[in-house]
């Protein structure tokens, strides 16, 4: 029985090593999400500034349409007053012509003010094009060290889970199957000591006859509170 609690003990500290490799792994590739999601925030940012920007630039593309336009209006009236012989004739197309005027007044202040603000866009898009480019810069190199920490630590894990394999096959089957439940349940922690009345694992007081008949067999027993298995050491004799 001593050999056995000497594998489980054994078994248990690989298992934990095995464990914490996990672990990091998986917070090695929470933090790659996290990046890749940090710049795919950013580049719809600029995604979004894009449409806008393409936005602006129809609408003042067809503002400038509409300016030519009534610059034409404007330029044809013009044209036409010196051949007019009436007064009538004559103020009715200078009234089209002052009206295509302030129209061309209008539109130019449109245009002027789509102007500035697909400049505003164009500067806004250009910063975040810059942060992109330092994050992916940051993020790649951040990355590339990420990569080499997981195969390091996959070398790691497929000597460990070899060493695992030979270990757990000297433990006998059905305690080995309740040894993995209780790794499993107890958040890597299967097997602990049993000292000075109390379980190691929860802290629990121990029942004094169980822990008096556990001194006597120096075996193993579960923990009557976590039902962890338990062992006492040989100097509590």
């Amino acid at each position: 029985m001593k050999e056995e609690v000497q594998l489980l003990i054994d078994l248990q500290e690989l298992d934990q090593h095995i464990i914490k490799g996990r672990k990091q792994q998986e917070q090695l590739r929470k933090e790659q999400a996290r990046l890749a999601v940090q710049a795919d925030k950013l580049r719809a940012v600029i995604d979004q500034l894009d449409e806008q920007i393409a936005t602006v630039e129809a609408e003042c593309g067809e503002t400038s349409k509409a300016l030519a336009l009534e610059q034409e209006n404007v330029a044809k009236a013009e044209a036409r007053l010196p051949e007019i012989k009436t007064q009538k004739e004559y103020l009715a197309v200078l009234k089209e012509a002052d009206t295509a005027k302030k129209q061309c007044k209008d539109l130019q202040e449109k245009i002027d003010a789509s102007q500035e603000v697909l400049q505003e866009l164009q500067d806004n898009r250009d910063e975040k094009q810059q942060q992109l480019e330092e994050l992916q810069q940051n993020n790649d190199s951040r990355s590339n060290e990420i990569e080499a920490e997981l195969v390091k630590i996959d070398k790691s894990l497929s000597s460990e889970d070899n060493k695992r394999e030979r270990l757990a096959k000297k433990v006998p089957e059905q305690l080995r199957k309740t040894y993995d439940i209780l790794l499993q349940r107890r958040n890597g922690v299967a097997i602990v000591e049993a000292r000075r009345y109390t379980c190691l694992g929860c802290n629990m007081h121990l029942p004094p006859q169980f822990f008096n008949n556990m001194l006597k067999h120096q075996g193993l027993d579960n923990c009557p509170h976590c039902n962890r298995l338990l062992y006492i050491q040989p100097q509590e004799n």
